[in-house]
């Protein structure tokens, strides 16, 4: 809903840009800073609400205390790895430190690419390209003798 509220946002800016097309799958389940106990030897509840006039049994974590930061825990998410099907749980927490401002110096970029292994270029002007032209002449033979193997596997 966030990404088509966005993109009619945006049209309306007179941006070029695309609607989602896709229907999601999975969603990240998250919990709020009242949605959550965490208990001092590393247990974990997330509460679960109310369904049907009656309360949820919490979902109980353990971990170990050493995994929990040092802060204060603001939120907690619930992640599904669809790529590798895992889960994970993400704390979001305010530890109290300030954020660093900008040092002033010189400010670099880098765009690892497909034709291009590396391109960087730094704000003084200088740059690098570094090129993967050998891995994909490489690569590409290697496809060339699968294709003639897989016709001749094909033709008897």
């Amino acid at each position: 809903m966030n990404a088509r509220d966005s993109a009619k946002k945006a049209k309306q800016k007179g941006l070029d840009n695309k609607y989602p097309y896709k229907q999601k799958k999975y969603f990240n389940t998250k919990w709020a800073n009242n949605g959550f106990i965490i208990h001092p030897n590393g247990t974990i509840e997330l509460k679960m609400g109310r369904w049907e006039r009656k309360n949820q049994p919490p979902i109980v974590v353990k971990i170990d205390k050493e995994q929990i930061p040092n802060g204060t825990v603001k939120e907690i998410e619930l992640i599904f790895d669809a790529k590798h099907w895992k889960l994970m749980l993400c704390l979001s927490y305010e530890n109290g430190e300030q954020p660093t401002t900008k040092k002033e110096g010189t400010i670099a970029a880098g765009d690892p690419g497909e034709i291009h292994a590396i391109s960087a270029v730094s704000e003084n002007g200088s740059s690098i390209i570094i090129t993967g032209r050998k891995i994909r002449s490489i690569h590409r033979l290697r496809n060339k003798k699968n294709s003639r193997t897989a016709k001749k596997d094909v033709q008897m």
